[in-house]
């Protein structure tokens, strides 16, 4: 699985873009997906949208870590990051979460081109 790090709330995170990540954004955002809410045009919308993300991000990210044995602090929940964080980061935070959906996504194109090989190999 790819993962990234990140410093958010004052200290390094773990992120990562897993399959419970993407069913709980099918089961939040049903077929539009995230990015239609990332890019509604309402900052309201997009700020709890990025916020959302972030978070269930961060807890993927931390059951990674615990799992591989690497340091990781708890995530922060949405109240803290709504206390840490001004509109002026808006763009900066939907950018982690931006890099962190692409980095889950090119796992997935290389997992999708090593089965092809296999598939081809039989």
């Amino acid at each position: 699985m790819k993962v990234i790090t990140r410093r958010i709330c004052g200290e390094e995170r773990v992120l990562c873009y897993s399959l419970r990540v993407s069913k709980a954004v099918a089961e939040k955002f049903g077929a539009g997906g995230i990015r239609d809410a990332l890019q509604d045009g309402d900052t309201e919308k997009t700020l709890d949208a990025v916020i959302w993300l972030l978070v269930k991000l961060m807890k993927a990210g931390k059951r990674y870590a615990d799992k591989n044995g690497q340091p990781c602090p708890e995530p922060p929940d949405e109240d803290d990051m709504l206390d840490d964080y001004s509109l002026d980061d808006l763009a900066d935070l939907y950018g982690v979460a931006n890099d962190t959906m692409a980095a889950g996504a090119q796992q997935e194109v290389e997992a999708e081109s090593k089965n092809a090989e296999a598939t081809q190999d039989r």
